[in-house]
């Protein structure tokens, strides 16, 4: 077991170094200017990101071998005398990364320790629990995604529009792959790692006091904006409120995926969910709702169809009709859109409390 001074100085120099390692280069911070356009770099220019990537990769590495080495100075007299490949295997558990052991080394029959199948039908499931648990929060989004026909599959559905071109580039990179398995990997794996091997660190501790460091490390978005508003006081005020809302989600994210990372002994169920709820933003029922109460395209057409080609009363009788029939169809999808935002956080805090 650690210090509670160790971990917390430890959680402390990992958080500074991944944000600070996103300004210590002119090449990673907003604001400077680029000679190449004239124009001041922002935190989505492409070469500021590809500069990001490489820069949170590398502090990632370096995370996971300062966190290794701390606890591996704690853990020297219990760990005394085991081969050091299995005492590596057992640190990276610790911090989420579990692998299983050669059994060479453990006199188990099989090559792996445990077999390699089972290990992964393991990691397999919780994958799918995060997953399953995650996309149970968001069924009202995913409903409206229906309603308006754009789930795979659906006429609405663009691959190219959809999928390509959010994936297909830099940005997608950032967003839905490097950014959270590094986030995953220092906020999550590391600093909950560590603050569970403390000496009278409690499960709580670990679950609701670590996502303050994830949630602090978001709060340089605050500078960023005020940059990208030329340091305006319209521009601080509207950092600061992004900050505070941002706070209090990545607070909100950070006590989920602690409870997944914790509940598993895995990075990988809070990983599933850090990238899934990039893809899909907040659960937004009212801009959901206010979307809906508007007729789809054709819908739209067929009604300004109807009013240009009004001769008589009957026919006026007939496009009154269709209007207040529309308007009834989306007073119902209204309807449904608010209850299965509803039913989703429900059965959410349900599977939750049942687990």
């Amino acid at each position: 077991m650690i210090s509670p001074f160790l971990s917390l100085s430890t959680s402390s120099i990992l958080t500074l170094s991944y944000v600070g390692g996103l300004y210590v280069s002119s090449k990673t911070r907003v604001g400077t200017l680029d000679e190449s356009t004239g124009l001041k770099r922002t935190k989505d220019d492409a070469d500021v990101v590809r500069a990001r990537l490489k820069t949170i990769g590398y502090v990632a590495a370096g995370s996971v071998v300062l966190t290794l080495a701390v606890l591996s100075g704690a853990d020297e007299g219990t760990e005394r005398g085991k081969h050091p490949l299995i005492r590596c295997i057992t640190l990276l558990s610790k911090i989420g990364l579990p692998l299983p052991y050669p059994s060479i080394l453990t006199s188990a029959f099989p090559p792996l320790d445990p077999p390699l199948f089972s290990f992964l039908l393991t990691q397999a499931k919780h994958v799918l629990y995060g997953l399953g648990l995650t996309a149970t929060l968001y069924f009202g989004p995913l409903v409206t995604l229906a309603l308006d026909k754009e789930l795979p599959g659906q006429e609405n559905f663009d691959y190219k529009r959809d999928v390509q071109s959010r994936w297909d580039n830099v940005w997608g990179l950032r967003n839905y792959v490097v950014g959270p398995l590094t986030e995953e990997i220092v906020f999550r794996g590391c600093i909950v790692g560590l603050t569970s091997s403390t000496r009278s660190s409690t499960l709580l501790h670990s679950i609701f006091l670590t996502p303050f460091y994830f949630a602090v490390a978001h709060l340089h978005h605050a500078y960023e904006v005020w940059t990208d508003h030329e340091y305006s006081m319209t521009g601080l005020k509207i950092g600061l409120t992004h900050a505070t809302f941002q706070l209090l989600y990545t607070s909100l994210f950070g006590w989920y995926a602690n409870w997944l990372f914790v509940k598993s002994a895995s990075l990988a169920p809070s990983l599933v969910a850090h990238v899934w709820c990039n893809i899909m933003g907040l659960p937004a029922p009212f801009d959901d709702a206010a979307r809906l109460a508007v007729p789809d395209a054709k819908e739209q057409r067929r009604l300004e169809k109807g009013l240009l080609n009004i001769s008589n009363e009957t026919q006026r009788g007939d496009i009154l009709d269709a209007s207040k029939a529309i308007q009834s169809k989306l007073k119902r999808r209204k309807w449904i859109v608010w209850t299965s935002h509803v039913m989703g956080v429900a059965g959410f805090a349900w599977a939750i409390r049942m687990s």
